[in-house]
């Protein structure tokens, strides 16, 4: 009985272990079908109730719900910085260029906020001398008029006109100048020499801690300093007779050896071609028909000219092929001509030069009177637009020219060969061209063609020199010529220097000794003082 009821219990163990390793294996796997196992028993045996097993409940808990985030609808706008504000104080007459660089450096994206203030609460003040960071120096020139029996003085001389003034002198500074206003040499240096004595100074000063601040100012206002222009003006250049002679022989350098350097030293020089240039063609039926050599071309370049007038009554001398053979020889130098060419066109086109930062246009025209002793009239030789030939100088036709030049550049210089020969006063029609071309925009007009000196007129806003005389020529006539310096920013005309010369036998300019030099520049000053009364 006893082993049948361990019996019994085995058989019960054996029976919950089953159960529980299909209950795991259920949870792990899917079940697979089994024969249910039947456990019989003798009828001697009492029956014994199964125990019945119950299955682990189920988890009623639901997994975790994710709820997605909002798109944003918007980006967000981030507030800017405040910059600093840096308070400046300027002199009147240097507002409007401080306004100008502060539009400047807001383009640049400085860091800091740019304000016009007065001297009380600026922490950077422009002040007139050189304490600070230099912005501006500029010559200051004691000015007397351009006519005045007065060239230069010494500096213990100028220090005391400073110091206590003068009825007869004008101080200001060098951009300030007017034309018709002279500045007096010191010590023989012009207000334009690098070595000039008297320096008008502006500098920035700042407050502890807005230095970096004044060193960014002070680089753009240090930018938009005027530019200047140095032209140099002769008149007639005639490369032919023994001048001629010298360039076949291979002395190049032989016409302007005197005076090349003072040519060279301008930015810009300019003269008139009173010939035709090269080595083909047939002299005209006209009085005096020249012809320089072709190696006059390269002299003339080596001598520092950049722009030559071929509208005058000599350039077709030999012809138009001629003319057309000197347009080549001098664009092979480098030397521009202008007033003169293929066609109307040509003739009339303006010479664009940039220089300085700055664009001069030049345009060039004829109008000179028939010959009397041979009849001749160069008003045939009148560009046209199917031939060769140079401008006139038709005032209306002037005008029109330098109406459309003037908006392509910031000056313009009109070349005009006109007058009566020998005569000191201009002619009506020489009056009257220059007149147009100013009157239309032209800054400076350049004459020549009466092989004498003539006055300088302040017309307007323009400056006219009528008669700026031989230079480079053999001729039977006065010796007396002038190298005419002039300085130009783009308001125009800033100062006039005449630089005295003396034509050689044989053709040669030279500068004019100091004795010679002093009646060259009464005689300018006196047929000056006529075109301008008081």
């Amino acid at each position: 009985m006893r082993a049948v009821t361990v019996l019994r219990c085995w058989g019960l163990f054996l029976l919950l272990f089953l159960l529980g390793c299909q209950s795991i294996s259920e949870t792990a796997v899917a079940p697979t079908p089994q024969t249910a196992a039947a456990l019989v028993l003798s009828d001697a045996e009492v029956a014994v109730p199964l125990p019945s097993i119950t299955p682990p409940p189920q988890s009623t808990e639901q997994p975790p719900t994710f709820t997605p985030l909002p798109v944003p609808t918007a980006t967000a706008t981030l507030q800017p910085t405040a910059l600093p504000i840096v308070a400046v104080a300027v002199p009147e007459a240097w507002q409007p260029v401080l306004q100008n660089a502060i539009v400047e450096l807001e383009r640049s994206h400085s860091l800091w906020e740019w304000q016009l203030a007065d001297t009380e609460t600026a922490v950077i003040q422009l002040v007139n001398d050189a304490s600070g960071i230099l912005v501006k120096q500029e010559p200051l020139a004691l000015t007397v008029p351009f006519t005045a029996d007065w060239e230069e003085t010494n500096r213990a001389q100028a220090e005391e006109i400073l110091q206590n003034g003068h009825n007869y002198v004008t101080v200001l500074p060098w951009s300030h100048l007017e034309p018709h206003q002279k500045a007096l040499r010191v010590d023989g240096r012009f207000p334009t020499d690098p070595d000039y004595p008297f320096q008008d100074s502006y500098s920035l000063v700042a407050a502890d801690g807005f230095e970096t601040a004044a060193a960014e100012l002070a680089a753009v206002l240090q930018a938009s300093e005027p530019a200047i222009i140095h032209l140099a003006a002769v008149g007639d250049l005639m490369l032919a007779r023994s001048l001629g002679a010298a360039l076949e022989q291979g002395k190049l350098d032989y016409p302007f050896v005197h005076t090349a350097d003072s040519l060279r030293n301008a930015d810009i020089t300019v003269g008139n071609v009173e010939s035709a240039l090269g080595n083909i063609g047939e002299p005209a039926v006209k009085s005096y028909p020249f012809q320089a050599p072709p190696e006059a071309a390269e002299a003339l370049a080596q001598a520092g000219f950049d722009v030559v007038s071929l509208a005058n009554n000599h350039a077709m001398d030999y012809g138009a092929e001629a003319l057309l053979q000197a347009v080549s020889l001098l664009e092979t130098q480098g030397v521009l001509p202008v007033g003169a060419g293929a066609d109307s066109t040509a003739a009339h086109k303006p010479v664009m030069i940039e220089q300085n930062g700055m664009t001069v246009a030049f345009l060039s025209y004829v109008n000179v009177p028939v010959e009397a002793r041979s009849g001749f009239d160069t008003a045939s030789w009148k560009a046209t637009a199917s031939s060769p030939g140079m401008a006139w100088a038709d005032p209306a036709q002037i005008h029109a020219d330098v109406t459309a030049a003037a908006p392509q550049a910031d000056l313009v210089i009109v070349l005009l060969h006109s007058g009566y020969e020998y005569v000191a006063a201009p002619s009506e029609s020489q009056t009257a061209a220059a007149h147009a071309a100013v009157d239309a925009g032209a800054d400076v007009v350049i004459g020549h063609h009466a092989h004498i000196l003539q006055g300088i007129e302040f017309y307007q806003d323009g400056v006219i020199l009528y008669g700026t005389g031989n230079f480079a020529f053999e001729i039977d006539g006065d010796p007396e010529t002038a190298v005419f310096h002039l300085w130009l920013d783009a308001e125009g005309v800033r100062q006039i220097q005449i630089e005295p010369a003396i034509i050689q036998f044989g053709g040669q300019p030279r500068p004019a000794t100091a004795a010679e030099a002093y009646p060259i520049r009464q005689l300018i000053y006196a047929r000056t003082n006529v075109l301008n009364p008081r």
